[in-house]
């Protein structure tokens, strides 16, 4: 198993400069979970509601998309999501790694 190291704040760095490491940091580190792609991808028609993130256990996510779905911000981005998931191969049991 791949150790985690811990992310640092730099002090020669500005806010923003640290900020945006550290979201890079964070997405490259981050725990992925495996989901059924037929099934991920149906929840994307209920996706304006943050269906498809709640499954893919990003509440965080999910709830960003449920609080934005009058403004037609969670439409686009689900359309996005499933344009990602699309071309990723599925595993032997039908499951990609989100």
């Amino acid at each position: 198993m791949e150790e985690k190291t811990q992310w640092v704040k730099d002090p020669d760095h500005g806010f923003i400069w640290n900020t945006i490491d550290h979201l890079l940091y964070w997405r490259e580190h981050r725990e992925k979970h495996c989901v059924s792609r037929k099934k991920y991808m149906r929840l994307c028609i209920l996706g304006a509601f943050g269906a498809h993130q709640f499954y893919a256990k990003r509440p965080v996510l999910g709830l960003l998309y449920l609080a934005t779905f009058w403004s037609g911000f969670s439409a686009a981005m689900t359309i996005v999501d499933f344009i990602i998931a699309v071309p990723m191969k599925p595993d032997e049991d039908g499951n990609i790694w989100l």
